[in-house]
């Protein structure tokens, strides 16, 4: 009898993690200021998302990321026109919406950029789970920012449903999110 309850206790556990999204999907909202100076409201970028949390000034994982974003949207061709791209920097204070303008401009011509207000970067690296941390450098005028370095898939809900590692390349990319997409 203990035997059928260990294995029945198992079986059940295994059931649970088969049944549990790869993600959890979470309900999570992108606020602040556009590259276009517009502050942005809860729900104004419409449809399917593709989220990036960065900073300009980040010296490689940031610009590769958001290459393969760009690269994984054309790739997906008319799939990949009804996802918009967008970058949120975790760096406010250097990232203004005309630096963040010129920095999205280079990765993808609809890349959305946010530079957020560091209350509003707070909120959102809760609801999208990301961590910061501003880093002071050796020269003390300088500094970096360490950051949780994954590209984000939310539905049209808002619900996250792809998290995916920042160093796959564009055609990687692009099955990773049409596999999450044909899975909603």
């Amino acid at each position: 009898m203990r035997v059928s309850r260990r294995l029945f206790a198992v079986l059940a556990a295994v059931l649970c993690l088969l049944a549990a999204p790869s993600c959890p999907a979470q309900a999570a909202e992108l606020f602040g200021v556009r590259q276009d100076g517009r502050e942005i409201a809860a729900g104004d970028i419409a449809g399917w998302k593709l989220v990036y949390f960065g900073y300009t000034n980040c010296p490689d994982i940031c610009p590769i990321s958001l290459q393969s974003m760009g690269q994984a949207l054309d790739v997906l061709g008319p799939v990949g026109e009804r996802i918009t791209p967008v970058f949120v920097t975790v760096d406010p204070e250097r990232d203004t919406p005309g630096v963040v303008a010129e920095y999205v401009g280079y990765f993808h011509p609809r890349m959305v950029g946010l530079s957020p207000h560091p209350d509003q970067l707070a909120t959102l690296a809760a609801q999208w789970r990301v961590k910061y941390a501003r880093v002071e450098l050796k020269d003390k005028n300088s500094y970096s920012v360490d950051h949780t370095a994954a590209i984000f898939l939310a539905d049209p809900s808002g619900a996250i449903v792809g998290r995916y590692p920042h160093d796959l390349d564009g055609g990687a990319l692009a099955e990773r999110i049409r596999a999450s997409m044909l899975a909603r």
